[in-house]
């Protein structure tokens, strides 16, 4: 994953402790006085998406903002329009068969090194 793409809930988390005015610090303490071991840096990191967010601490983040779990997470899914990954390979496969074709028409006749001839003479005997 990239350094900022670490996790799906980080901007939903600081737009609602934005809204309740409240600073990371605030946050934190809320979090420690449930029982969260967490500190300052991590909810930055969470809330900029650098770090991953183990479920436990979703659940904490919830309960404090007096939020469901779900509504920490985004409305739409981040993987759905990304696009398809598998057309350029396929058209490498094409490529190599076009080659394998050139080949085996350029050395039709020829068997294990002998020359066509070698083989005329061969069954004509």
């Amino acid at each position: 994953m990239t350094p900022r793409n670490c996790n799906v809930i980080g901007r939903n988390v600081a737009r609602e402790r934005y809204q309740r005015g409240w600073t990371q610090d605030e946050l934190v303490t809320k979090l420690q006085l449930l029982g969260c071991s967490i500190t300052r840096d991590i909810v930055a990191n969470i809330e900029t998406g650098r770090c991953v967010t183990t479920d436990k601490q979703i659940e904490f983040l919830a309960e404090v903002l007096g939020l469901e779990v779900q509504q920490l997470f985004p409305v739409t899914r981040h993987f759905v329009r990304q696009p398809p990954l598998l057309q350029e390979p396929k058209q490498r496969r094409r490529r190599r068969t076009k080659l394998r074709l050139a080949r085996r028409h350029k050395n039709r006749g020829k068997c294990h090194g002998q020359s066509t001839d070698r083989l005329r003479t061969s069954r004509a005997a």
